[in-house]
């Protein structure tokens, strides 16, 4: 009998090492699942098409540079070179003193700080039309200053709260040749991180 017993319970023991190893071992799996997928999905970030161009100081897009380069080069350069449509303004003599990229949506504001870095400053936030969004008419929109306010990025996001959100849409990039006007000291602020109205200015109506 004891005999018996104890046959009954080194089975017992047996069997529950061997779920408790088998559920190890599923757990085991979960996690290099979990890795494989996380690898997977942590590709390259997606170009921008934004970069100066190599020994291009801001000012510049794609070796651009406004106050030196043409209107036509510009013009040129935008559509084999980018998935955005672009304007440019001169002052008669076709050196473009402003160029400016669509983009339409196609970036996040995350985006653009990757390239750019940083802005130094930001406009008020307030709503404003776009058709950026569908179903909706108005979004609440900013402007953000970088390159001393020679690049200006305009972005929107699409509910009410007036905050600087990494997800905000661009709408476009201006890029503006050294001595023409930089930001509006009064109506800006300096940057503040991805935050809420608190930090920042609401527009007013």
């Amino acid at each position: 009998m004891r005999s018996a017993r104890h046959n009954l319970h080194t089975a017992w023991r047996g069997a529950r090492c061997l779920v408790l190893g088998f559920g190890l071992l599923l757990l085991v799996c979960a996690g290099l699942i979990a890795a494989a997928r996380a690898i997977g999905h942590a590709g390259p970030d997606a170009p921008t098409y934004l970069e100066p161009g190599p020994s291009c100081t801001q000012p510049c897009w794609q070796g651009i540079v406004p106050g030196a380069s043409t209107r036509e080069h510009f013009l040129r350069r935008v559509q084999d070179a980018s998935p955005y449509t672009g304007f440019a303004s001169d002052y008669g003599d076709g050196i473009a003193a402003r160029i400016e990229l669509h983009i339409a949506g196609a970036l996040r504001l995350a985006d653009v700080v990757r390239v750019f870095g940083p802005p130094e400053r930001v406009g008020c936030l307030g709503a404003d039309a776009s058709a950026l969004f569908p179903g909706q008419s108005l979004a609440t929109a900013t402007r953000l200053y970088f390159a001393g306010g020679l690049i200006e990025v305009d972005a929107a996001w699409p509910d009410e709260l007036l905050r600087v959100d990494p997800s905000m849409r661009v709408r476009a990039v201006r890029y503006y040749a050294p001595g023409e006007p930089v930001y509006p000291v009064g109506a800006t602020v300096p940057w503040q991180g991805f935050t809420s109205t608190r930090a920042y200015l609401p527009c007013q109506p």
